[in-house]
């Protein structure tokens, strides 16, 4: 028995359905958000941890209503939501509830705690946000089916590793390129990966 699978038992209130449909109407309200006006977002569902210090506790919920694209490339976006849903409908389908639940709580969890340890370390204001934990769930899934296929524009097959290792390069570009927040966001991002696999693949 795997520890995801102790924790299973210890958390039943994590194993509740759909949050990826959850999570894909929060996407098209974001979107929408955006295309009213594109500060809403930074400037009130942000999670900026000064003001949640103001008493601004409810962006620690609404700094995931992040615009998954540009409002302004709108078919792109609604293309990422579409394939959200794909990869996310199939990782809730062979991992169960539980574990893609639990795989989110860890990364979001994980970036509001690193966004507050970076904030009282700092003495300035921060702002976090959740895009590279929507993005390790391509990382997820192609470690959790390596052999299955993208469809690139629906037109360019091409296999979920080979894309993940695009990702990886991605991702170290990124971090040479961010600041501390962004840097701090992707190394959230890649622990995640780390944490829930090693927790599953880890028997006792």
């Amino acid at each position: 028995m795997s520890y995801l699978d102790k924790l299973e038992r210890k958390l039943p209130w994590l194993n509740f359905p759909n949050l990826n449909l959850y999570m894909v109407v929060i996407f098209l309200v974001s979107l929408a958000i955006d295309m009213i006006n594109p500060y809403f977002y930074y400037i009130y569902l942000s999670l900026d941890v000064s003001k949640i210090l103001h008493g601004e506790v409810y962006r620690l919920i609404t700094f995931i209503f992040y615009p998954i694209a540009s409002s302004y490339m709108i078919l792109l976006s609604l293309l990422m939501i579409y394939v959200y849903y794909s990869i996310t409908k199939t990782l809730v389908m062979m991992w169960g509830n539980f574990k893609f639940n639990l795989y989110l709580f860890i990364g979001y969890i994980s970036q509001i705690l690193a966004a507050f340890i970076i904030y009282f370390i700092l003495k300035r204001p921060i702002v976090f946000y959740p895009s590279y934990t929507f993005f390790s769930l391509i990382m997820a899934f192609a470690l959790s089916f390596p052999d299955a296929y993208f469809m690139i524009y629906f037109l360019i097959p091409i296999k979920a590793k080979f894309f993940a290792y695009v990702e990886i390069v991605f991702y170290f570009i990124a971090f040479l390129s961010e600041g501390i927040e962004g840097r701090v966001a992707i190394a959230c991002s890649a622990i995640n990966v780390l944490v829930f696999f090693v927790l599953w693949k880890n028997k006792i």
